[in-house]
């Protein structure tokens, strides 16, 4: 069976994602815009815009969702089925639909594992999703729980060295500090940047935001220690 490959902004990439998701950024807060016009036109022109943005959206989902039922009701093209999971889910992150995301991931991973079996390196990408979507709803226990076996399976994939396991150990660390343990997050920020430069990258954006995050904790704990 072909497995299915998306390209490095899908939803559920199997090359290193960049650029894709928020990558697990700590402090991310949204960015205010400024304007002069009368704040009683923006709500109206907001409110038309809305109207019009949501009812676009609504029949790109509803078309998805159709596709869907469709595909596994044929029960033939199993690699359309992830496909369509795939750009669902890109949906709902663009739409800041965070929850409707998680359903459709736990929908495309319980389809995965059904289809390619609990070890297959394909579900790595879709539980990677799964802990970026947790992290941002501030579930951060889940998002460990789904980082951890992302791990087993892009190391069985592609060896401990290579930036797909230095990719989800430094998210790890993110997760880590995000749950106070700055200990284990220094740890995991030590060990992606270590394995960042012994793969070689030819693109070294990874790793200066893994050292940031390494250099940034052992501030902390220099500091908490006074």
């Amino acid at each position: 069976m072909t497995k299915p490959r998306y390209t490095v902004n899908g939803a559920f990439s199997s090359a290193v994602p960049r650029n894709s998701v928020d990558d697990f950024s700590p402090g991310h807060v949204g960015t205010a815009v400024s304007t002069t016009v009368p704040s009683d036109e923006i709500v109206e022109r907001g409110a038309v815009s809305d109207s019009r943005v949501s009812g676009k959206n609504d029949l790109k989902e509803s078309r998805l969702i159709d596709r869907l039922g469709d595909l596994r009701a044929e029960g033939s093209n199993k690699d359309e089925v992830i496909d369509v999971y795939h750009r669902l889910v890109r949906h709902y992150l663009s739409a800041d639909k965070l929850s409707h995301a998680e359903r459709a991931l736990e929908g495309a991973l319980a389809f995965a594992k059904k289809t390619y079996g609990e070890d297959d390196a394909v579900l790595a990408p879709i539980y990677i999703e799964l802990a970026f979507v947790n992290y941002k709803l501030s579930a951060f226990l889940k998002a460990k729980s789904y980082l951890e076996p992302a791990l087993a399976l892009q190391e069985k994939e592609h060896g401990k060295v290579s930036e797909q396991v230095a990719f989800v150990v430094h998210k790890l660390g993110r997760v880590y500090e995000a749950l106070g343990d700055s200990v284990a997050a220094e740890s995991h920020y030590l060990r992606a940047v270590t394995i960042y430069q012994n793969a070689f990258s030819e693109d070294d954006s990874q790793i200066i935001v893994a050292r940031t995050d390494l250099h940034r904790v052992r501030r902390k704990r220099k500091t908490a220690s006074k």
